[in-house]
Protein backbone atom coordinates (compact mmCIF):
# COMPACT_ATOMS: atom_id res chain seq x y z
CA UNK A 1 0.00 0.00 0.00
CA UNK A 2 2.81 2.06 0.98
CA UNK A 3 4.65 1.85 -2.36
CA UNK A 4 1.54 2.38 -4.18
CA UNK A 5 0.84 5.98 -2.27
CA UNK A 6 4.69 6.57 -3.53
CA UNK A 7 3.78 5.77 -7.19
CA UNK A 8 0.74 8.45 -6.65
CA UNK A 9 2.93 10.90 -5.20
CA UNK A 10 5.41 10.93 -8.21
CA UNK A 11 2.82 10.55 -10.40
CA UNK A 12 0.99 13.68 -9.36
CA UNK A 13 4.20 15.72 -8.51
CA UNK A 14 5.25 14.75 -12.67
CA UNK A 15 1.45 15.39 -14.08
CA UNK A 16 2.09 18.92 -12.60
CA UNK A 17 5.10 19.89 -13.46
CA UNK A 18 5.40 19.00 -17.22
CA UNK A 19 1.66 20.48 -17.51
CA UNK A 20 2.70 23.76 -16.01
CA UNK A 21 -0.50 24.17 -14.23
CA UNK A 22 -3.64 22.06 -13.84
CA UNK A 23 -7.15 22.41 -12.65
CA UNK A 24 -8.78 19.46 -10.36
CA UNK A 25 -10.91 18.74 -13.21
CA UNK A 26 -7.97 17.95 -15.94
CA UNK A 27 -5.99 16.08 -13.73
CA UNK A 28 -9.10 14.17 -12.95
CA UNK A 29 -9.42 13.47 -16.47
CA UNK A 30 -5.51 12.94 -16.73
CA UNK A 31 -5.89 10.20 -13.47
CA UNK A 32 -8.58 8.04 -15.19
CA UNK A 33 -6.61 7.02 -18.04
CA UNK A 34 -3.25 6.65 -15.56
CA UNK A 35 -1.23 3.41 -14.85
CA UNK A 36 -1.22 3.99 -11.11
CA UNK A 37 -5.26 4.40 -10.57
CA UNK A 38 -5.28 0.90 -10.47
CA UNK A 39 -8.73 1.01 -9.30
CA UNK A 40 -9.86 2.76 -12.08
CA UNK A 41 -11.73 5.08 -9.46
CA UNK A 42 -12.07 8.91 -9.73
CA UNK A 43 -9.70 10.98 -7.92
CA UNK A 44 -11.74 11.91 -4.97
CA UNK A 45 -11.05 16.06 -3.64
CA UNK A 46 -10.20 14.76 -0.32
CA UNK A 47 -8.18 12.19 -1.70
CA UNK A 48 -6.01 14.79 -3.80
CA UNK A 49 -5.80 17.25 -0.79
CA UNK A 50 -4.14 13.59 0.87
CA UNK A 51 -1.85 13.66 -1.91
CA UNK A 52 -1.26 16.92 -1.97
CA UNK A 53 -0.27 17.30 1.98
CA UNK A 54 2.17 14.12 1.96
CA UNK A 55 3.98 15.25 -1.14
CA UNK A 56 4.60 18.50 0.71
CA UNK A 57 6.23 16.82 4.20
CA UNK A 58 8.26 13.91 2.09
CA UNK A 59 9.52 16.02 -0.85
CA UNK A 60 9.39 19.93 0.68
CA UNK A 61 7.16 20.10 -2.70
CA UNK A 62 4.03 22.62 -1.77
CA UNK A 63 1.48 22.63 -4.53
CA UNK A 64 -0.78 25.39 -4.59
CA UNK A 65 -3.77 26.56 -6.47
CA UNK A 66 -4.01 29.73 -8.56
CA UNK A 67 -7.53 31.15 -6.73
CA UNK A 68 -8.00 33.32 -10.13
CA UNK A 69 -8.06 29.87 -12.65
CA UNK A 70 -8.62 27.28 -10.19
CA UNK A 71 -5.02 25.90 -11.47
CA UNK A 72 -3.01 24.19 -9.66
CA UNK A 73 0.95 24.27 -9.91
CA UNK A 74 4.57 23.86 -8.02
CA UNK A 75 5.27 26.43 -5.86
CA UNK A 76 8.85 25.89 -5.72
CA UNK A 77 10.01 24.10 -8.72
CA UNK A 78 13.03 25.89 -9.19
CA UNK A 79 14.10 24.34 -5.69
CA UNK A 80 14.12 20.95 -6.98
CA UNK A 81 17.29 20.36 -8.44
CA UNK A 82 19.02 21.49 -5.05
CA UNK A 83 18.30 18.21 -3.21
CA UNK A 84 20.44 15.54 -5.33
CA UNK A 85 18.54 12.48 -3.51
CA UNK A 86 14.88 13.86 -4.11
CA UNK A 87 16.10 14.64 -7.15
CA UNK A 88 17.11 11.12 -7.78
CA UNK A 89 13.78 9.75 -6.16
CA UNK A 90 11.61 11.75 -8.02
CA UNK A 91 13.91 10.97 -11.72
CA UNK A 92 13.81 7.12 -11.47
CA UNK A 93 10.16 7.14 -10.13
CA UNK A 94 9.12 9.30 -12.46
CA UNK A 95 11.01 7.02 -15.55
CA UNK A 96 9.12 4.14 -14.13
CA UNK A 97 5.67 5.58 -14.23
CA UNK A 98 6.17 6.83 -17.80
CA UNK A 99 7.39 3.22 -18.70
CA UNK A 100 3.86 1.88 -17.31
CA UNK A 101 2.17 4.32 -19.30
CA UNK A 102 3.94 3.53 -22.61
CA UNK A 103 3.35 0.20 -23.37
CA UNK A 104 6.18 -1.50 -25.64
CA UNK A 105 9.26 0.42 -24.37
CA UNK A 106 9.88 -2.15 -21.17
CA UNK A 107 12.10 -4.36 -23.36
CA UNK A 108 14.24 -1.85 -24.59
CA UNK A 109 15.02 0.42 -21.35
CA UNK A 110 17.06 -1.13 -18.79
CA UNK A 111 16.87 0.57 -15.43
CA UNK A 112 19.10 -0.42 -12.41
CA UNK A 113 17.96 -2.21 -9.22
CA UNK A 114 18.29 -0.97 -5.79
CA UNK A 115 17.07 -3.75 -4.26
CA UNK A 116 16.89 -2.65 -0.12
CA UNK A 117 14.89 0.44 -1.73
CA UNK A 118 11.89 -1.64 -2.85
CA UNK A 119 11.38 -3.43 0.83
CA UNK A 120 12.58 -0.55 3.52
CA UNK A 121 13.00 2.70 1.80
CA UNK A 122 9.18 3.85 2.49
CA UNK A 123 8.92 2.95 6.21
CA UNK A 124 13.08 5.03 6.73
CA UNK A 125 10.96 8.31 4.83
CA UNK A 126 8.12 7.56 7.11
CA UNK A 127 10.21 7.63 10.10
CA UNK A 128 12.52 10.14 8.88
CA UNK A 129 9.61 12.98 8.35
CA UNK A 130 7.53 12.44 11.89
CA UNK A 131 11.40 11.75 13.73
CA UNK A 132 10.28 8.56 15.08
CA UNK A 133 12.70 5.34 16.06
CA UNK A 134 13.01 2.84 13.81
CA UNK A 135 13.22 -1.09 14.92
CA UNK A 136 15.31 -3.10 12.43
CA UNK A 137 16.72 -6.48 12.37
CA UNK A 138 19.84 -6.49 10.96
CA UNK A 139 23.39 -8.62 9.93
CA UNK A 140 26.61 -6.66 9.48
CA UNK A 141 28.78 -8.71 7.23
CA UNK A 142 30.68 -9.45 10.00
CA UNK A 143 27.95 -10.34 12.29
CA UNK A 144 26.57 -14.19 12.54
CA UNK A 145 23.24 -13.23 13.28
CA UNK A 146 20.61 -10.77 12.71
CA UNK A 147 20.50 -8.79 15.90
CA UNK A 148 17.16 -6.41 16.58
CA UNK A 149 18.60 -2.46 17.20
CA UNK A 150 16.38 0.23 17.96
CA UNK A 151 17.49 3.18 14.86
CA UNK A 152 16.74 7.30 15.46
CA UNK A 153 17.07 7.81 11.70
CA UNK A 154 18.93 11.02 10.60
CA UNK A 155 19.94 10.48 7.13
CA UNK A 156 19.81 8.32 4.07
CA UNK A 157 22.44 7.88 1.30
CA UNK A 158 22.48 6.24 -1.88
CA UNK A 159 26.15 4.78 -3.15
CA UNK A 160 26.89 2.57 -5.71
CA UNK A 161 23.43 1.02 -5.63
CA UNK A 162 23.17 0.86 -2.10
CA UNK A 163 20.71 2.66 0.11
CA UNK A 164 22.71 3.90 3.17
CA UNK A 165 20.87 4.08 6.58
CA UNK A 166 22.73 6.96 9.38
CA UNK A 167 21.20 6.82 12.19
CA UNK A 168 21.63 7.10 16.21
CA UNK A 169 22.00 3.29 17.83
CA UNK A 170 20.45 2.59 20.73
CA UNK A 171 22.30 -0.91 20.87
CA UNK A 172 26.22 1.14 20.18
CA UNK A 173 25.23 4.69 21.86
CA UNK A 174 26.62 6.14 18.69
CA UNK A 175 26.18 6.97 15.41
CA UNK A 176 26.25 4.29 12.75
CA UNK A 177 26.19 3.20 9.05
CA UNK A 178 23.14 0.59 7.98
CA UNK A 179 23.24 -0.69 4.76
CA UNK A 180 19.54 -1.47 4.21
CA UNK A 181 20.03 -4.35 1.98
CA UNK A 182 21.54 -6.18 4.94
CA UNK A 183 18.15 -5.21 7.07
CA UNK A 184 15.93 -8.29 6.86
CA UNK A 185 12.86 -6.29 8.41
CA UNK A 186 12.71 -2.86 9.31
CA UNK A 187 9.36 -1.10 10.97
CA UNK A 188 8.59 2.34 12.82
CA UNK A 189 7.78 2.82 16.16
CA UNK A 190 5.91 5.72 17.87
CA UNK A 191 8.33 6.23 20.42
CA UNK A 192 9.76 9.75 18.64
CA UNK A 193 13.32 11.46 19.04
CA UNK A 194 14.88 14.93 19.06
CA UNK A 195 17.39 15.47 15.28
CA UNK A 196 20.61 16.75 16.94
CA UNK A 197 20.84 20.45 15.71
CA UNK A 198 24.34 19.53 15.54
CA UNK A 199 23.81 16.74 12.56
CA UNK A 200 24.28 17.58 9.20
CA UNK A 201 24.37 14.91 6.55
CA UNK A 202 26.35 17.00 4.12
CA UNK A 203 28.85 17.98 6.89
CA UNK A 204 29.32 14.13 8.01
CA UNK A 205 30.86 12.91 4.74
CA UNK A 206 32.61 15.66 3.40
CA UNK A 207 35.91 14.82 3.85
CA UNK A 208 35.24 11.69 2.40
CA UNK A 209 34.36 9.61 -0.87
CA UNK A 210 31.45 7.39 -0.06
CA UNK A 211 29.87 6.35 2.95
CA UNK A 212 32.78 4.35 4.94
CA UNK A 213 34.44 6.70 6.78
CA UNK A 214 38.21 6.67 8.13
CA UNK A 215 40.20 8.09 10.96
CA UNK A 216 43.13 9.28 8.98
CA UNK A 217 43.76 13.00 8.89
CA UNK A 218 42.40 15.12 6.01
CA UNK A 219 45.06 15.26 3.43
CA UNK A 220 46.09 16.03 -0.19
CA UNK A 221 46.25 13.58 -2.29
CA UNK A 222 47.05 13.96 -6.23
CA UNK A 223 46.68 11.26 -8.79
CA UNK A 224 47.61 11.52 -12.15
CA UNK A 225 44.90 10.36 -14.78
CA UNK A 226 45.72 9.13 -18.63
CA UNK A 227 44.14 10.73 -21.16
CA UNK A 228 42.20 7.92 -21.77
CA UNK A 229 40.03 8.53 -18.83
CA UNK A 230 40.82 11.78 -17.82
CA UNK A 231 37.34 13.26 -19.47
CA UNK A 232 35.52 10.83 -17.31
CA UNK A 233 36.99 11.96 -13.63
CA UNK A 234 36.39 15.51 -15.33
CA UNK A 235 32.64 14.83 -15.69
CA UNK A 236 32.11 12.52 -12.69
CA UNK A 237 34.63 13.99 -10.30
CA UNK A 238 35.54 11.90 -7.40
CA UNK A 239 35.47 14.58 -4.83
CA UNK A 240 33.72 17.66 -4.58
CA UNK A 241 37.29 19.32 -3.52
CA UNK A 242 38.47 17.83 -7.01
CA UNK A 243 41.02 20.11 -8.68
CA UNK A 244 42.62 19.78 -12.33
CA UNK A 245 45.61 20.80 -11.35
CA UNK A 246 48.10 20.29 -14.53
CA UNK A 247 47.22 18.96 -17.97
CA UNK A 248 48.80 17.66 -20.97
CA UNK A 249 48.29 15.57 -23.76
CA UNK A 250 48.95 11.83 -22.14
CA UNK A 251 47.76 12.64 -18.67
CA UNK A 252 46.36 15.09 -16.08
CA UNK A 253 47.00 15.62 -12.28
CA UNK A 254 43.97 16.24 -10.20
CA UNK A 255 44.44 16.95 -6.54
CA UNK A 256 41.86 16.18 -3.14
CA UNK A 257 41.64 17.00 0.13
CA UNK A 258 40.14 14.68 1.59
CA UNK A 259 40.55 11.55 4.50
CA UNK A 260 41.15 8.68 1.65
CA UNK A 261 38.84 5.54 3.14
CA UNK A 262 38.13 2.33 2.56
CA UNK A 263 35.59 3.49 -0.37
CA UNK A 264 38.21 6.00 -2.22
CA UNK A 265 41.20 3.49 -2.18
CA UNK A 266 38.62 0.69 -3.87
CA UNK A 267 37.69 3.44 -6.47
CA UNK A 268 41.43 4.48 -7.24
CA UNK A 269 42.34 0.76 -7.66
CA UNK A 270 39.12 0.28 -9.74
CA UNK A 271 41.16 2.23 -12.74
CA UNK A 272 44.24 0.29 -11.56
CA UNK A 273 45.72 0.63 -15.72
CA UNK A 274 44.67 4.39 -15.84
CA UNK A 275 45.48 6.19 -12.32
CA UNK A 276 48.76 6.46 -10.28
CA UNK A 277 48.84 8.04 -7.36
CA UNK A 278 50.96 10.54 -6.69
CA UNK A 279 50.38 11.83 -3.57
CA UNK A 280 51.17 11.25 -0.32
CA UNK A 281 53.72 8.61 -0.25
CA UNK A 282 51.98 6.33 2.13
CA UNK A 283 49.18 5.92 -0.52
CA UNK A 284 51.12 5.15 -2.82
CA UNK A 285 52.69 2.78 -1.26
CA UNK A 286 49.33 1.30 0.23
CA UNK A 287 47.72 0.90 -3.38
CA UNK A 288 51.01 -0.70 -4.54
CA UNK A 289 51.01 -3.15 -2.23
CA UNK A 290 47.82 -4.14 -3.46
CA UNK A 291 48.70 -3.99 -7.24
CA UNK A 292 51.53 -6.10 -6.20
CA UNK A 293 49.61 -8.32 -4.02
CA UNK A 294 47.04 -8.60 -7.06
CA UNK A 295 49.83 -9.93 -9.96
CA UNK A 296 51.23 -12.61 -7.58
CA UNK A 297 47.72 -14.26 -7.91
CA UNK A 298 47.42 -13.78 -11.63
CA UNK A 299 51.24 -13.92 -12.56
CA UNK A 300 52.19 -17.57 -13.20
CA UNK A 301 49.09 -17.56 -16.17
CA UNK A 302 50.25 -13.96 -17.29
CA UNK A 303 53.45 -15.95 -18.17
CA UNK A 304 51.85 -18.31 -20.32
Amino acid sequence: MAKDSFRRYIWMLDTIQSHGRLTLAQLKKLWMNSSVNDEGKTLAPRTFANYKENIEQIFGIEIACDRATNEYYIVNEDDLDNNSIRDWMLNSLSLRNLLNESSGLHERIILEDVPSSHRFLTNVLDAMRDNRKLTISYKGYSMSEHRDMTIHPYSLRLFKRRWYLIGYSEYSQGVRIFMLDRAEAVSALDDTFKMPESFDSESYFEDFYGVRRSEDAKQKVVIKVSSRIRDLIRTVPLHKSQVEIETCKEYSLFEYYLRPNFDFKQEIISYLDSVEVMEPLSLRKEIGRTVLDVYLKYREDVKR
